[in-house]
């Protein structure tokens, strides 16, 4: 069984590139494609609102901007890729990050995940409601964390 499509979780810019270089690097060397996904969060924007953070116009500005982040930074991902000769489809999509990645990643049938680095816990229970480990745990592929951005960036800048 070969690896065909690599999914690509994608996060905010500073953590979501190095890892979409990673990505693209592993696309290169074996001849697959990458699926972006980005996920804006709706579980945080409704948690705004319900702490009164926000109210209703400001939580629609943020998610407005949330969307227009990802679809920058997808757009900026599919560059990269086709500056190495990798294909890119770009998956923009609004819910629970967890089942949204979990869900995109099977749907399209991918053989391999790409994760950033999965922070450090102060407790236990921080571990079960990151979204991150959550990906990590339940993908239906296997998972490939970059956790060493500069070397992500040199294998990217090789190809």
């Amino acid at each position: 069984m070969s690896i065909k499509t690599i999914a690509l979780a994608v996060a905010g810019a500073v953590s979501g590139v190095p890892t979409a270089k990673y990505a693209i690097y592993l696309a290169k060397l074996i001849g697959a494609r990458v699926a972006g996904i980005y996920v804006i969060d709706e579980h945080s924007v409704a948690e705004l609102l319900r702490n009164r953070v926000f109210v209703e116009v400001e939580a629609r500005e943020y998610e407005k901007e949330l969307r227009e982040q990802g679809s920058i930074l997808l757009e900026r991902i599919g560059r990269m890729a086709e500056a190495k000769g990798v294909a890119f489809e770009p998956f923009l999509l609004s819910g629970d990050v967890h089942r949204m990645v979990i869900s995109k990643t099977a749907e399209i049938g991918a053989d391999l995940l790409v994760l950033g680095k999965i922070k450090e816990w102060e407790s236990r229970k921080e571990v079960f409601y990151d979204p991150g480990e959550q990906i990590f745990r339940e993908a239906p592929c296997q998972v490939v964390l970059v956790q060493n951005t500069a070397s992500a960036e040199a294998l990217y800048k090789e190809i």
